[in-house]
């Protein structure tokens, strides 16, 4: 909670790097290189330096529980409701980078505090509509989930099979299916480059032909910013059905504020708060030094000046952090909050906050029991 609003972290990851999550036709050391390319990218350059939070690498690495993932946001952090992704990659993960199966035991286990993200492959082909049919029988969703490429590398060409979100044959039947399945939530994975190779399949410009073909469905657009921040903030500006996930990108803020700056006063110039939402990804980065980043950041007068930004204000600072994300899914933020007040994991946070553990608290003693 943040002056008395809910904060609601629009993207959650059990990040599972063990090796036992490896998948077969991924070499051990091509699999410890992108492990290590996740590490060097997401979390030592992003994490705070206060004492307590960097991991090493062999930490980073170690695969989540999901009562590890409730532990980190709604005891050791002030975030109170989180949005799971589902995420597979299958080039590289056995059982998927953030597994499926950990966002079903959140959900069931913490309804109230848990959105659940299911994971769609278009290059799967028809049997992947069957998949989807099957996540949304076993368990309530609430929004879908698609990456640009799912890992895998064609051989003749040696690039990376990618969806391109445009595409009315292969793309656009997915989009038919979550609405017919009552879905209207589709994030897509963006910005941030997914592996080597032409940055093609992670331009935004696709996922603005979608959002206009399908105008009744909502479309996040999940790391914007990160890359191709004037398209990002075009897509605000022409499509009332593009929200901008900030993903991994508000994690700036911590200790790259000039960058975030740029980032989130080029996203206000052009379409206000209203459609902002604020995501750490985390586990890649402990949630609550960038919670409190955000909540004390004020725009530098020279960049209002010069770049003509607007302030980030309390009041747009509550949307982004949580308004936005309940407006999305249709939920009421004060109904939410007094749900959540007395519960468990309330009372947890507040001994937590007046005990002498460490910040990724369960995650080293999980790691130290092993």
């Amino acid at each position: 909670m943040w002056n008395e609003h809910p904060v609601i972290d629009a993207v959650a990851h059990a990040d599972c790097f063990g090796e036992d999550n490896r998948a077969e036709r991924c070499p051990p050391e091509d699999y410890r290189n992108v492990i290590g390319f996740l590490y060097t990218l997401l979390h030592a350059p992003l994490e705070s330096t206060d004492p307590g939070y960097l991991l090493s690498l062999e930490e980073f690495a170690a695969n989540w529980s999901a009562e590890g993932i409730a532990q980190l946001f709604f005891e050791e952090s002030d975030v109170d409701v989180i949005a799971y992704h589902g995420v597979e990659i299958a080039g590289f993960f056995r059982h998927g980078s953030s597994p499926w199966s950990i966002g079903v035991e959140l959900k069931r286990a913490y309804p109230d505090r848990v959105l659940l993200y299911a994971p769609v492959d278009p290059l799967k082909g028809p049997a992947e509509f069957e998949a989807m049919e099957a996540k949304a029988s076993e368990c309530p969703i609430d929004g879908f989930k698609f990456y640009p490429s799912n890992g895998i590398v064609e051989p003749a060409s040696q690039t990376l099979l990618a969806t391109m979100y445009d595409d009315r044959e292969l793309a656009f039947p997915f989009f038919e299916r979550a609405r017919a399945l009552g879905v209207p939530r589709i994030a897509i994975h963006k910005a941030l480059p997914v592996g080597p190779g032409p940055l093609t399949k992670d331009r935004v410009e696709d996922v603005s032909s979608a959002a206009l073909a399908f105008g009744d469905l909502q479309f996040e657009v999940v790391h914007s910013g990160w890359a191709f921040l004037e398209d990002c903030a075009l897509q605000l500006q022409f499509h009332p059905n593009i929200w901008a996930n900030l993903e991994s990108v508000v994690n700036f803020v911590v200790r790259s504020p000039t960058r975030f700056a740029h980032v989130i006063g080029t996203l206000l110039r052009a379409a206000g708060p209203d459609r902002i939402l604020f995501g750490t990804g985390a586990a890649g980065a402990h949630p609550q030094p960038i919670l409190e980043a955000f909540t004390s950041f004020e725009m530098p007068e020279d960049l209002r000046e010069g770049y003509g930004y607007p302030e980030l204000d309390e009041a747009a600072k509550a949307q982004i952090l949580g308004a936005n994300m309940a407006r999305l899914h249709g939920l009421d933020a004060g109904a939410l909050a007094g749900r959540l007040a007395g519960d468990p994991w309330s009372e947890r946070r507040a001994a937590f906050r007046d005990g002498p553990a460490q910040p990724w608290a369960g995650r080293r003693a999980s790691l130290a029991a092993a």
